[in-house]
């Protein structure tokens, strides 16, 4: 089904994202009524409501940039989401370290400006 291991592993890292992505959408859900629980606010909680809001903004950040530039996505996946290493991502994708180094930043700058807009609106 997979040529290599490096398709097998982003394609594992999509799923990952995916995965982490609808938990934040659904944690985000319920805590907005979907399921009618009644408890006290404290820092804690209004913390993780932001993270989870955040991570969803990210999640859509990727997705776009994904439709722009997909090899940018597929290493943000990989690093973010899998917690692969500079070095295993460019063992996977047969590339260089530093090209991966320059394409994470890339994507970094990319998916910072996109999420600080959407949370400064």
């Amino acid at each position: 089904m997979f040529p290599d291991r490096g398709r097998f592993m982003a394609y594992a890292s999509r799923v990952m994202r995916g995965l982490i992505i609808d938990h934040a959408r659904n944690r985000c859900a319920q805590k907005r009524g979907g399921q009618f629980h009644i408890t006290s606010t404290s820092a804690a909680l209004e913390h993780a409501v932001a993270d989870d809001r955040e991570l969803t903004l990210i999640g859509e950040a990727i997705d776009e940039l994904a439709r722009i530039d997909a090899p940018l996505a597929e290493i943000v996946d990989m690093k973010f989401f899998c917690g692969f290493t500079f070095a295993e991502i460019a063992a996977m994708k047969d590339i260089s370290e530093r090209t991966v180094k320059r394409q994470w930043e890339r994507a970094r700058a990319y998916l910072h400006h996109k999420v600080s807009s959407h949370l400064e609106a």
